[in-house]
């Protein structure tokens, strides 16, 4: 036999007549429940790959390899300082 499905507000409708001591309870338990719960892993959004076609192109070449280097020396003088 399964318990019939309750939306949200029907279920604090009933809480709220319970007494303090009960909710409090209550919410331990779903506490307790949601940390010992497996997490799950945020799902990245769904976007049409004709959505992204062209995100990441420019007009200018891809920096080379001393380039990068350069960048990355000058944004750890920012950063750090040193």
């Amino acid at each position: 036999m399964t318990a019939p499905m309750l939306d949200r507000e029907a279920i604090l409708r009933i809480v709220r007549q319970w007494s303090v001591n009960e909710r409090i309870a209550l919410a331990d338990a779903i506490l307790a429940d949601a940390r010992t719960a497996p997490q799950q892993e945020p799902q990245p959004p769904n976007v049409p790959s004709a959505a992204l076609r062209g995100i990441l192109s420019n007009s200018q070449p891809a920096p080379s390899d001393e380039d990068v280097a350069r960048i990355l020396d000058e944004e750890r003088m920012k950063k750090y300082g040193a």
